[in-house]
């Protein structure tokens, strides 16, 4: 029929069923885990887009049920004001011990975070389990001495990454919000 459209195939109208992560991207949805932006006709899920710091604080609060949270009357953060977007969820992660911040102390929530940085804020949120990774082994680019090695390797050793097919990581790379559906997706499945 001319002119006709179809619905898209999950909740989102730029995630066609058959694009790489597209069912932990709709999964994502289906369990309150991101919302996605609105647009006219639906929702946008803009799967190529860094995650920002805030938003990974989020899906974390997200993944872990959305608990009350204690406010503090002051920000630990001299870049985090209350009300501001995700204020409550970074509030959580740092109460939780998942970030600390910067030692300049400022959390700098609308900087995409590193794939080494969403792997130490995943490996806290998990509990730091014991993990048996010889830190700096398991990605040709991780070496034992890098920020974070040990927290990259338990996410490969734990199925979490697999990396790229040439055995890197990409540590210093911004995590794209299709990877981190990927990532958190396999997270939930295994704890």
């Amino acid at each position: 029929m001319l002119g006709a459209t179809t619905a898209p195939a999950g909740p989102f109208l730029d995630v066609k069923k058959g694009v790489e992560h597209y069912d932990a991207m709709v999964w994502m949805k289906t369990k309150g885990i991101s919302t996605g932006w609105k647009v006219s006709g639906g929702y946008e899920y803009r799967p190529l887009n860094a995650v920002n710091r805030d938003a990974m604080a989020a899906f974390l609060y997200r993944l872990a049920g959305s608990p009350k949270v204690s406010l503090p009357k002051a920000s630990p953060f001299r870049d985090v004001k209350p009300g501001q977007e995700h204020y409550t969820a970074i509030i959580w992660a740092y109460q939780k011990g998942i970030t600390t911040g910067w030692p300049d102390g400022t959390f700098r929530p609308t900087q995409s975070i590193k794939r080494d940085a969403m792997a130490a804020f995943l490996y806290r949120f998990a509990g730091e389990p014991k993990t048996s990774a010889a830190s700096g082994s398991c990605f040709r680019d991780v070496s034992s001495n890098q920020q974070f090695a040990k927290e990259m390797c338990w996410m490969k050793n734990q199925g979490i990454s697999t990396g790229w097919s040439d055995g890197t990581y990409r540590p210093l790379q911004s995590v794209k919000r299709d990877a981190m559906a990927a990532f958190l997706h396999r997270y939930d499945a295994k704890f």
